[in-house]
């Protein structure tokens, strides 16, 4: 993970309060907050042949996205809205979880814009931020609008598809390295985007505008951002990946995985031209040992 930053996400909403028009970010990785991960250390990953669930930590012989069976067909946290938010369905009275909706999905969320292999646009939790954008990838991203529920902000991402992907390809993103465009080329498309989105809500009156439970007392305002800090991330690479010809690994076709790590990028590893997708593998017991020469 990252050390504490010296900014907040209400801080990356003004550039004109914050007093800074951009932010850099250096990354540097650890493992449970203790060893720090640098390149040319050595790793060796075992599969132990057992999966725990993400949700109960019960011990299972096979995962459904991370889940035990159970879990994958009873929780929220493993129901198609969340991949899929715009389809929320807390107020149709189906949601499988309430309170957990209320705790999860109906805090403050951010509409964001971000580039990875291309610019693409997300959504996340206020306190997700800028964690959501290491892990995806991005080398530089922007909030675009706050608002008070999941359900709100997938909505609006689901309009903004009109004009932007919402999905990286995951070998175009790893290329990339640390390209990102210049500070003026991502304000520059920022502009183009907060114009287009503030047209979409004007035009569109109400229709964009989800209910919320009572009983939360929430406002259903979107808050757009006229003047967002651009935030860059730096990963800790090594350079001279436009070439390079990766190949996925994982713990399913070779239990047991060694390699010298030559960077780190969102959720990959690499060893080379090898990658290993960590996310991938959540639920997944394992030994891990990193040796640093």
């Amino acid at each position: 993970m990252t050390e504490l930053l010296p900014f907040s996400p209400k801080d990356l909403e003004n550039k004109v309060t914050f007093n800074r028009d951009h932010v850099i970010i250096n990354l540097q990785y650890k493992i449970n907050n203790n060893t720090e991960i640098i390149l040319g250390s050595k790793i060796k990953i075992k599969h132990l042949n057992t999966f725990q669930c993400v949700s109960c930590k019960k011990t299972v012989k096979k995962l459904f996205d991370s889940f035990c069976f159970p879990c994958f067909k009873r929780k929220a946290s493993a129901d198609t809205c969340i991949m899929s938010p715009h389809l929320c369905h807390y107020m149709k009275g189906t949601c499988r979880e309430p309170q957990w909706g209320d705790e999860f999905c109906y805090q403050p969320h951010y509409v964001y814009l971000s580039f990875t292999d291309k610019y693409k646009v997300g959504i996340t939790r206020h306190s997700q931020v800028p964690t959501r954008w290491i892990d995806q990838g991005a080398t530089s991203a922007a909030l675009l609008a706050r608002v008070t529920s999941r359900h709100q902000a997938g909505v609006l991402e689901h309009a903004l598809k009109e004009i932007l992907h919402d999905k990286s390809h995951w070998l175009n993103m790893l290329k990339k390295g640390n390209d990102r465009p210049s500070y003026d080329e991502f304000n520059q498309k920022v502009t183009e985007v907060q114009n287009w989105l503030k047209s979409k809500v004007k035009e569109s009156n109400k229709e964009l505008i989800v209910t919320t439970p009572p009983h939360l007392n929430l406002s259903n305002e979107i808050k757009l951002i006229e003047n967002p800090v651009i935030v860059a991330i730096q990963f800790n690479l090594n350079e001279n990946n436009a070439n390079a010809k990766y190949k996925s690994i994982n713990l399913d076709k070779n239990p047991e995985i060694e390699g010298v790590i030559t960077g780190i990028k969102g959720q990959y590893l690499f060893f080379g031209e090898q990658v290993f997708n960590m996310r991938r593998h959540e639920g997944y017991v394992v030994n891990m040992e990193i040796t640093t020469f």
